[in-house]
């Protein structure tokens, strides 16, 4: 059995999807990839990586908070603000000789969405997807690349992703990937410039290996690159040549947020929040290895996904973390498991709407105000477990399970 299946701390148990130009659930869309290289295969073939987007025009309207100009669903306590949720497509994920790869973490950047993928179990098999979302009803996916050496059958996972917009003075966007490299057995994390269009064209790259086997969560931030890596490794800092700069060792770490203000990291087994240099609290939750556990930054406050413990905020403004509030795991009906109805996942609009992915349970809508405290307005029926969420400006993307990736339109007044 592959290092990978032994010791892996960020098996993600999400798959992606999400359609094309049509309506329904479907079936796998086969792939098709136009540039070749030694270990990538790239497709920008609009046409054809739109089959796998599906449009929905009759899906359910959901509005939480303020309701005095319209009807709420499932909402609960008072919000000076409201938000309105819609779905608007579904995404396949990416298929290679029959296997199909699954959706593991979503970063939107500028108007574009930039999808990972990975593959469960000892098979190295990942990808990335980028989604324009210029349009907010019309979104399309416009390149595509699968990790895959065809000669030897040798890929790699991608966990997570981070880029960076196209500027005049930094020329094109950006992309870091990061995840667990079969022929290295170990974690890694990945430059890549994309083409002027946005797109993948070229497999030249700049790379460094990562303590650990999987890598599980990366950020770029005031020209610094930050990794976290599970068993084994920590939170490495890294140049915008990908040079180290710093490495903090983390068992089990699972993810990290930066600001201005702020370097914030999370451990498991149980969950552990750090403040490199200044603090370490251990917080309790998240003691599932194989499970994905995320924390999140507003301003002063450390929103945490901690598994079996819900949702938790943190003040982080003083010498250590203080408690603010917290929301519990959702409920688990007779007869379920309790491992399935568990908080994965968190983010956070500018407007503090809080989406929260609940598994079994869920997406979860709830309201950050000024003073810390979460207040639970509703949840949105997506028909599936949710594994993990990313809201940014319009948009909300949600990984739920093998139904794989759906995109919701916010509207939040």
């Amino acid at each position: 059995m592959s290092m990978k299946k032994l010791l892996i701390v960020f098996a993600v148990l999400l798959l992606a999807a999400a359609g094309c130009k049509k309506t329904g659930e479907q079936t796998p869309v086969k792939s098709s990839y136009d540039i070749v290289l030694k270990d990538m295969l790239i497709s920008n073939n609009r046409n054809i990586l739109n089959d796998r987007i599906t449009l929905e025009s009759n899906s359910p309207v959901y509005v939480f908070g303020d309701t005095s100009t319209g009807t709420a669903k499932s909402t609960k306590g008072t919000a000076a603000s409201s938000v309105t949720i819609q779905l608007i497509a579904r995404v396949l994920p990416p298929e290679y000789n029959g296997e199909i790869l699954q959706a593991s973490h979503v970063r939107v950047v500028d108007h574009y969405a930039y999808v990972a993928y990975n593959t469960q179990g000892p098979r190295y098999l990942g990808g990335v997807d980028i989604v324009d979302i210029s349009t907010p009803d019309n979104p399309g996916l416009i390149s595509g690349v699968l990790f895959i050496n065809q000669e030897t059958n040798k890929g790699k996972d991608v966990s997570c992703i981070e880029a960076q917009p196209s500027t005049a003075a930094k020329g094109n966007a950006v992309v870091w990937i990061t995840g667990a490299d079969e022929t290295r057995d170990s974690a890694f994390v990945e430059k890549y410039e994309l083409n002027s269009s946005n797109q993948f064209e070229s497999g030249q790259s700049l790379n460094f290996s990562l303590k650990g086997y999987v890598g599980t969560d990366i950020k770029s931030f005031n020209d610094k690159v930050y990794v976290t890596s599970g068993s084994g490794g920590g939170l490495t800092i890294l140049d915008n040549q990908m040079k180290q700069v710093s490495f903090l060792n983390i068992e089990n770490a699972r993810s990290l947020d930066v600001s201005n203000d702020y370097e914030i990291a999370l451990g498991g087994n149980p969950g552990h929040l750090y403040n490199p240099g200044n603090w370490d609290k251990e917080i309790g939750g998240a003691t599932d290895p194989g499970a994905k556990s995320i924390v999140r930054l507003f301003g002063k406050y450390a929103l945490v996904a901690l598994g079996e413990k819900g949702l938790k905020c943190y003040d982080i403004s003083g010498s250590a973390p203080v408690l603010v509030s917290s929301l519990p795991n959702p409920a688990v009906p007779e007869g379920g498991d309790a491992w399935d109805y568990v908080t994965n996942g968190v983010s956070v609009s500018p407007n503090g709407w809080v989406y929260i992915a609940n598994g079994a349970g869920g997406l979860d809508i709830a309201k950050l105000d000024s003073n810390g405290q979460l207040t639970w307005m509703g949840n949105v029926g997506l028909g599936a477990s949710v594994n993990f969420v990313e809201a940014n400006g319009n948009y909300v993307f949600v990984a739920r399970g093998v139904l794989g990736l759906k995109v919701l339109k916010v509207t939040e007044e």
